[in-house]
C-alpha cells in the first residue's frame, strides 16, 4: 500500500475533507456570521486560494455540507429499495433510523446548517422526499400501508421526524419515530 502524501501534498479528496471539517468546526464553534474563508483555510491548514479551488464561495462549502448529511440520510434508505425481500413497512423502518441516526449523530450541525440557515437548495430535500413516496406508494400498492395521498403524507413525515429527535437530546428515538411512521401509514403486520 502506498504511503499518502502528508503537509502541503494531499490528495484532493482528502484536502477536500480537511476543508469540510473546518467549517463544520468553525460553524459550530463560532456561527454562520462569523465563519470566512480566511478561517476556513487556516482551520484546514491550506492557503485560502486552496478553499477556493475546491469552493467558490462560502454559501458553496455550507452547500457541501449540507448535501453531505443529506447523502447519510439518503443512503442507506435507497439501498433498501433494492432490497425485494424486505416488506415496504422494514424499507420504512430503515428509512426512518438512517434520518434519526443522522440528525442525532449530528444534531448541532444539522441544526445550524437546515434550522439556522436554511436548505442551499432543495435538491436533497427533493429525494429524500420523493425516496419516501416511493416507499408509501409502493408499500399502499402492496397492501401493506393504508395511504390516500403518498405526496402528503410524505410532506407531512419528512418534517414531522425532526422534532422528536431535538427535543429529547441523548435519547435514541429511533423505535418510537418508526412507531409513530407506521401508525401514520397504517401499516399492517
Amino acid at each position: 500500500m502506498p504511503a499518502q502524501p502528508t503537509g502541503r501534498f494531499q490528495p484532493p479528496d482528502v484536502r477536500r475533507r480537511q476543508i469540510l471539517d473546518a467549517v463544520a468546526a468553525l460553524l459550530l464553534q463560532d456561527g454562520y456570521e462569523a465563519l470566512t474563508i480566511s478561517k476556513v483555510a487556516a482551520r484546514a491548514g491550506v492557503a485560502k486560494g486552496t478553499v477556493y479551488l475546491y469552493f467558490a464561495s462560502k454559501q458553496e462549502l455550507l452547500s457541501a455540507l449540507q448535501g453531505e448529511m443529506w447523502a447519510r440520510m439518503l443512503q442507506a434508505p435507497a439501498a433498501l429499495l433494492a432490497r425485494p425481500e424486505l416488506s415496504w413497512a422494514d424499507r420504512l423502518d430503515g428509512l426512518v433510523a438512517a434520518w434519526v441516526c443522522a440528525e442525532q449523530d449530528h444534531q448541532e450541525l444539522y441544526h445550524r446548517l437546515f434550522h439556522e440557515l436554511g436548505a442551499a437548495g432543495e435538491e436533497p430535500m427533493d429525494q429524500a422526499r420523493t425516496l419516501l413516496v416511493t416507499i408509501l406508494t409502493e408499500g399502499h400498492k402492496a397492501g401493506e400501508f393504508d395511504v390516500a395521498d403518498p405526496e402528503l403524507t410524505a410532506d407531512f413525515l419528512t418534517h414531522a421526524y425532526a422534532g422528536p429527535c431535538h427535543h429529547t437530546p441523548g435519547t435514541d428515538v429511533t423505535t418510537a419515530v418508526q412507531t409513530l411512521f407506521r401508525r401514520v401509514v397504517a401499516a399492517r403486520p
